[in-house]
């Protein structure tokens, strides 16, 4: 009886041992968790603290040069009021301060700032840092130069003296600017009404409207290039204006000035001016794959219309007189209407 006993708990003590084999193996082949790594304060911190609202003035000469370096996306307003002050206003965006490079010696008066942004503690960021907000605007004296360099935005000007303007992507609209405008978007639209001065407009591959524009000085010119989309030009009062577009067509509605040279060039599309019956110019047609057709009365001089790639008409409209009118299309057709 004491054997059957011993047996009995030597086979209980043996399973027990068994049993907790599995368990113990597991324990043994998975390594150790490793402990959470202590994150430093600032960098537990959210990003969002970055973007803000923020609004800031600071008092110029009224001729004041403004100069944004780099707005790398949003949407910019540009406004011309009746004080010696800058105002800039961003929603939702990085904070921002005014760096003085010039003042003027008569007023004491800065006549050139630049808005940059800045860091937490208020220190100046290099050149290479962007404003960021979704809405941006900005208000300057109406005598003022605006210079801005964006990435992503669409920019709107009113009423300034003069506006520079060059963007990657987005479309840019310019009215009332009286002393010049130069503007380049990369992938926009341009659109210019109203403005005086020498313009250049430049698109890669947007279109281009301008109306109502002239010059502010004797001489001034007038030039847009558009590498694919189409230029519409209404009421210029400029007298040299060159028009160049690689691939899209080029609308002309305006009377012809004394004196005055017009260029516009397309290498693949149409040319068609709408001009008064009254016009007087002499004209110029070259062009390939198309035709030359005019409902003013033409008087042809020369001209080669044979098989080839390569025709041209050379004329006059009304008394001829002194203007010049030089017309160029590879592959489209070039028609002159009355307005």
């Amino acid at each position: 009886m004491n054997k059957i006993i011993e047996n009995l708990i030597l086979c209980i003590a043996i399973i027990t041992v068994f049993a907790g084999l599995p368990s113990l193996a597991f324990a043994q082949n998975v390594p150790p968790r490793p402990e959470a790594p202590i994150r430093p304060a600032s960098r537990i911190r959210s990003a969002t603290h970055l973007f803000k609202t923020s609004e800031k003035f600071v008092k110029v000469d009224g001729s004041v040069n403004v100069s944004f370096g780099c707005i790398s996306e949003g949407r910019v307003k540009v406004n011309g009021w009746n004080r010696n002050e800058v105002r800039v206003f961003v929603e939702g965006g990085n904070p921002f301060s005014f760096k003085v490079l010039q003042k003027s010696i008569k007023t004491g008066e800065p006549v050139w700032i630049q808005v940059i942004g800045v860091n937490e503690n208020n220190k100046f960021r290099s050149s290479g840092e962007c404003i960021t907000g979704g809405e941006i605007e900005i208000d300057v004296p109406r005598n003022a130069t605006v210079n801005i360099k964006g990435r992503e935005i669409t920019t709107i000007i009113d009423s300034i003296k003069k506006a520079v303007v060059e963007t990657i992507g987005g479309d840019i609209a310019l009215r009332k600017v009286a002393d010049g405008v130069i503007a380049s978007a990369g992938r926009g639209d341009i659109t210019v009404e109203e403005s005086g001065g020498a313009i250049m407009l430049d698109s890669t591959t947007g279109n281009i409207l301008v109306f109502d524009v002239g010059p502010s000085d004797i001489g001034d010119t007038f030039k847009a290039t558009t590498q694919s989309g189409t230029i519409t030009l209404q009421t210029l009062k400029h007298r040299q204006i060159d028009i160049k577009s690689i691939s899209g067509s080029v609308a002309f509605s305006s009377e012809i000035l004394t004196g005055a040279s017009y260029r516009l060039g397309t290498s693949k599309g149409s040319i068609r001016l709408t001009l008064p019956a009254d016009s007087s110019s002499r004209i110029s047609a070259i062009y390939g794959y198309g035709s030359f057709s005019s409902e003013i009365p033409f008087k042809i001089e020369t001209e080669n219309i044979s098989e080839g790639p390569i025709k041209s008409v050379f004329g006059t409209i009304g008394k001829g007189g002194d203007a010049i009118l030089k017309l160029t299309s590879s592959n489209g057709s070039i028609s002159i209407k009355k307005q």
